[in-house]
C-alpha cells in the first residue's frame, strides 16, 4: 500500500510539472496582439503646412487640429516648404507636449 502511494505522489508530481511548464511556454493569442499593438511607440499625425515663419512651422491636419513647431524636431534633414505634407510622431500617451519628431511624407 505505501509504494502505491508514493507511486501515486511521484506520477502527481510529474504531470504537475508538465502542465507548468506548458502554461509557461505557450502564448495565448490574445497576449500576442496585445504585443504587438503596443510595440509601436508612437502615434502619428499628417498635417499639411500652412505657414513657415523663421524656424517655426504652422500646420493643419484633416480634421482641423492645428500645429506649431520649430526645426529642432526635423530630423530627416528634408527641406520642408509650405504646402508640404508632414508626419508628425508623438508620444503614445502624451499628445499635446509630447512632440518626438518631424518628417516629410
Amino acid at each position: 500500500m505505501l509504494k502505491r502511494v508514493i507511486i501515486l505522489l511521484v506520477l502527481s508530481s510529474i504531470l504537475l510539472a508538465l502542465v507548468l511548464v506548458k502554461d509557461h511556454t505557450s502564448a495565448p493569442v490574445s497576449d500576442s496582439i496585445s504585443k504587438n499593438q503596443s510595440s509601436s511607440k508612437y502615434t502619428t499625425v499628417e498635417y499639411k503646412i500652412t505657414k513657415i515663419k523663421g524656424n517655426k512651422y504652422y500646420g493643419n491636419s484633416e480634421d482641423g487640429t492645428d500645429i506649431i513647431f520649430s526645426s529642432k524636431n526635423i530630423l530627416s534633414g528634408d527641406k520642408i516648404q509650405v504646402h508640404d505634407v508632414v508626419i508628425c510622431y508623438f508620444e503614445k500617451n502624451n499628445l499635446g507636449s509630447g512632440l518626438v519628431k518631424v518628417e516629410k511624407k
